[in-house]
C-alpha cells in the first residue's frame, strides 16, 4: 500500500512529465480502499487511448489511475 507521502511525489512527478499535454485535464491524489494512496489522471474526452500509451501504471510503487472526464 502507498502512503500519501509517495503519492504526491508521484504526482509531482507527472505533473511535470504530462501536465502540459493536450490530453491532461489535471492530476491529483485520492484514497482508494484496499491499496492506498494512487494518483488520479484526468483526461479529456477522446483521448484516453493517448493517455494510456503515455501514462506509466505505476510511478514507483504508487498506482496511477486513468479517468476520462465527460
Amino acid at each position: 500500500m502507498s502512503d500519501v507521502g509517495s503519492a504526491r511525489r508521484a504526482k509531482e512527478q507527472l505533473k511535470n512529465d504530462i501536465g502540459a499535454e493536450p490530453f491532461c485535464a489535471g492530476v491529483g491524489v485520492e484514497r482508494e480502499d484496499g491499496i492506498g494512496f494512487v494518483v488520479r489522471v484526468s483526461v479529456r474526452p477522446g483521448t484516453l487511448a493517448e493517455a494510456k500509451a503515455r501514462v506509466p501504471a505505476r510511478v514507483g510503487d504508487v498506482v496511477v489511475k486513468l479517468v476520462e472526464n465527460d
